[in-house]
């Protein structure tokens, strides 16, 4: 298993956004909100919606982006049949430990469905 996050792993498209917004099951942390869909594929596929209205400033939309794509690459293997839109909502500021580990068991929670 290849922990890149290749072209394959993305979703790319507005149809593809708007297909896992109109029939995903939301979950929600601390830190983030997470729009997932059950597919009947053997790749995880990962979309990412980083508000300007949650976070202002690009160095915060970035950190939370690199944060959520090292989540999902290292949690490929276990997110095997999922497309995931993750977003990032409005919290206090937090390291970066504490953002990824909201993530991580919003993933393990999904995957528990």
């Amino acid at each position: 298993m290849s922990f890149r996050l290749t072209r394959q792993s993305k979703i790319l498209t507005p149809s593809e956004y708007k297909s896992i917004f109109n029939n995903g099951n939301m979950t929600r942390g601390k830190y983030w909100q997470v729009m997932a869909v059950k597919t009947g594929t053997s790749k995880a596929k990962l979309g990412l919606a980083i508000s300007k209205k949650v976070h202002r400033l690009a160095v915060e939309r970035n950190r939370f982006k690199r944060i959520a794509r090292e989540a999902f690459r290292l949690q490929q293997a276990h997110l095997k049949d999922w497309e995931l839109v993750v977003m990032a909502k409005h919290a206090k500021p937090a390291n970066n430990a504490t953002i990824a580990q909201d993530l991580l068991a919003l993933l393990n929670k999904v995957t528990a469905k």
